[in-house]
């Protein structure tokens, strides 16, 4: 046997006794019946986590059958990403550990006008005084991301933008994605799912999507931007179409739709607010909206049949108003009578969602790498070269 395949083993055993420990406390005992692997070897390999500060250990078990152990545990805090939202109104940047515990959240507005060069400057100034232990930072953008490179934000007006001269000034990994694709992705890596339909809806609308496991990029990276899928209206959108579907759904038309009815909130902060307090007018926009929703669901239905639907963005935070009338419309426009139950949940992270999702892409990979974090592709017989970072501003080669 290589080398290199005996650290391939090691990895992919340590990724074994991880992944069950993320599920809870277990013993040696349960780890080596669980894993199939001898006691000796689980004995071997938790005793290197434990040295490392990735476990802890805590009560001592006495089982009805068989011998005491003692409970191991994933150590909270034991190692942690950042994630940030380049979003069009602000920038969200937070801290997320391994066991998905928001440490600590940062969130500032930028002016409208606020070009690519200011917004990520601002995010390093912020990043670098916080990133001491980190093992890296994701940051998200609404656009089309293909590597290091953003093909087309029509909501930020950025086209075709080269990424990795503003990635310069970072000592440390770093990887910008879609947001609803990281969104996504932080889906699969926290609950598992196999197929998920991942919907953000702020200013506009995308949708990241994971078939079989695996999420869909299409041959330019476009998958998911379905709102910029075309309809019958005529309104223009910032994309230079007219008719796109983000502007039938996204928050900033319901905010004119409800100014437009003689509604005095400024903003959408302002028009939530009144709704919570049952101002008629903001529920009857809110409403309409959770009916566009649930067709627009329906549609999502028919053309990748997810087995569950996250709802993110900022409209995470108004669907208990958008439940009720999206589940309606569900039901009613429903291809297959298995899709009128379709469950349907909001992101539990709210509006945070899409930086949690930039921050997962290294945790996730953390995992997949078994914690061997620092050991290069040389060092473990060049099998790593699929997982590990190839330079400090991507990952793989």
């Amino acid at each position: 046997m290589r080398k290199g395949d005996t650290q391939e083993i090691r990895r992919l055993n340590r990724r074994a006794i991880l992944g069950h420990l993320r599920r809870g406390p277990l013993t040696r005992a349960e780890l080596s019946r669980l894993t199939g692997l001898a006691k000796s070897a689980v004995s071997r390999l938790v005793d290197e986590l434990l040295q490392e500060g990735l476990l802890e250990e805590g009560a001592f078990t006495s089982p009805p059958v068989g011998r005491p152990g003692t409970l191991l545990h994933l150590r909270p805090r034991a190692r942690f990403a950042l994630g940030a939202e380049v979003g069009v109104e602000g920038t969200v940047l937070l801290a997320l550990d391994w066991r998905g515990e928001v440490l600590w959240t940062l969130e500032w507005r930028h002016a409208p006008q606020a070009g690519p060069k200011e917004r990520l400057e601002r995010l390093w100034q912020e990043v670098l005084p916080r990133a001491q232990g980190a093992l890296g930072l994701g940051f998200t953008l609404p656009g089309v991301v293909v590597g290091l490179r953003l093909l087309k934000a029509p909501n930020l007006g950025w086209e075709d933008l080269d990424l990795k001269p503003f990635l310069a000034p970072l000592p440390f990994p770093v990887l910008p994605e879609n947001d609803a694709k990281a969104s996504a992705l932080s889906e699969v890596f926290f609950h598992g799912e196999a197929n998920l339909a991942y919907l953000v809806l702020s200013t506009g609308l995308g949708v990241g999507v994971v078939a079989e496991g695996r999420l869909l990029r299409g041959t330019g990276g476009a998958a998911g931007e379905v709102g910029h899928w075309l309809g019958s209206g005529e309104t223009l959108c910032a994309c230079g179409r007219r008719g796109c579907l983000e502007r039938e759904l996204g928050l900033g038309s319901l905010l004119a739709r409800y100014q437009a009815l003689g509604g005095k909130a400024g903003d959408w902060d302002a028009l939530h607010a009144l709704a919570r307090e049952g101002d008629p007018l903001a529920l009857q926009v809110i409403r309409q909206l959770g009916e566009a929703l649930g067709r627009f669901v329906a549609n999502l239905a028919v053309a990748y049949d997810p087995a569950r639907v996250v709802v993110g963005g900022k409209a995470a935070e108004l669907f208990p108003l958008l439940e009720e009338p999206l589940r309606q419309a569900l039901e009613a426009h429903a291809f297959l009578p298995t899709h009128r139950s379709l469950p349907v949940h909001p992101s539990a992270y709210g509006h945070l969602a899409a930086a949690v999702g930039g921050a997962s892409l290294f945790l996730a990979r953390f995992f997949e790498l078994g914690g061997l974090w620092a050991e290069s592709p040389r060092r473990n017989g060049g099998r790593y070269e699929e997982v590990a970072f190839g330079d400090r501003h991507g990952i793989g080669a």
